[in-house]
């Protein structure tokens, strides 16, 4: 089965300007790396999930998988062909192939807009429906399919007259019905009630389900990125540390920072018994980092190579793999 999408060691680096400092003095330029060298593959209708602290580079990932923003160096590929090809052959079709869910759903819709409108707006300009009457019985029946029943009562409310939930049934019932073959959704039930998260997360797996279409799903939420994910990935300072098979991940992690991650969070299992572990300090600003492991200056493994050089991916078997000097010399 050929990919979806592609990641071909894709970075994203901003140029700090010069800043004037009180005393007089002006700073150098610094490179901020906000994402620096990710790679991986997705087919149709796989589902990974990228977790990692705030600041370690999810969202601008995400944003680069869309066009939102563009890569510094390396490639993104959907079904062979290079995003930046697509897009200058057709913009229009390239934003029906892949779609984003964004964490606050007040932030999505412009809020001159009903919710009728909304939807018309997409249908028209991507040419689905032959009239307006099919149209408005398309956006009909996908509110109702939604669970905003009865659809009469939401066509005319504007987006501040919504709750969050269901404002965020709507942008991801939006995003599907175009068909996208690539989906990305960036924390999308983190700024919810708990007590309506496990609706929206169902109802998300439920349509990318049926429709086969591949999914990104970016959270800090370890549980909630286990049950809607296959894969996982594990991002620090703006790349993949760890990345594999959810449950292999999750329930046999190989690199120290993935290991303190999962220490830290609720447990998968409620009659485990599991120590925390703890590191110091917060997580350093992508700015200028390296030559070595970035997550050596916290890491309770670290030993003096880790400082020198950046450690290679070594694969652990089933499509596991971790960057860290520890497995290597494992293996050798």
């Amino acid at each position: 089965m050929s990919d979806v999408i592609s990641v071909k060691n894709v970075t994203k680096w901003y140029i700090q300007k010069k800043v004037t400092k009180q005393n007089g003095k002006t700073s150098k330029k610094q490179t901020i790396k906000a994402v620096d060298g990710v790679t991986f593959s997705l087919q149709k209708g796989e589902t990974l999930g990228v977790i990692g602290e705030s600041g370690c580079g999810k969202s601008t990932l995400g944003k680069l998988l869309i066009a939102l923003e563009d890569p510094t160096t390396g490639d993104i590929l959907i079904n062979g062909t290079s995003t930046k090809e697509l897009i200058k052959k057709d913009r229009l079709a390239f934003r029906r192939m892949v779609q984003m869910i964004f964490q606050n759903p007040f932030d999505t819709f412009d809020p001159r807009y009903t919710i009728y409108k909304v939807f018309m707006s997409a249908l028209e300009l991507h040419n689905i429906g032959k009239d307006k009457e099919e149209r408005e019985k398309i956006i009909v029946d996908t509110l109702e399919k939604g669970g905003l029943v009865p659809a009469a009562d939401y066509l005319a409310r504007y987006p501040h007259e919504l709750s969050g939930g269901q404002l965020q049934r709507i942008s991801i019932l939006r995003s599907m019905l175009l068909n996208p073959l690539f989906l990305v959704a960036d924390e999308p039930v983190s700024m919810l009630d708990v007590s309506i998260r496990a609706d929206i997360i169902n109802m998300l797996q439920e349509l990318t389900t049926k429709k086969d279409t591949t999914l990104v799903f970016i959270s800090h939420d370890i549980a909630t990125t286990r049950y809607i994910s296959q894969k996982v990935a594990v991002m620090y300072l703006g790349r993949i540390v760890e990345m594999g098979l959810t449950d292999e991940v999750l329930h046999n992690p190989q690199h120290p920072y993935t290991k303190v991650l999962i220490s830290n969070c609720a447990s998968l299992d409620p009659l485990e018994k599991r120590e925390i572990i703890h590191i110091e300090g917060e997580p350093p600003t992508p700015i200028n980092n390296g030559p070595g492991c970035y997550f050596a200056p916290r890491c309770y493994k670290a030993c003096e190579r880790c400082f020198k050089e950046y450690p290679e991916f070594t694969d652990l078997g089933n499509g596991h793999i971790a960057s860290c000097f520890n497995l290597m010399d494992k293996k050798e």
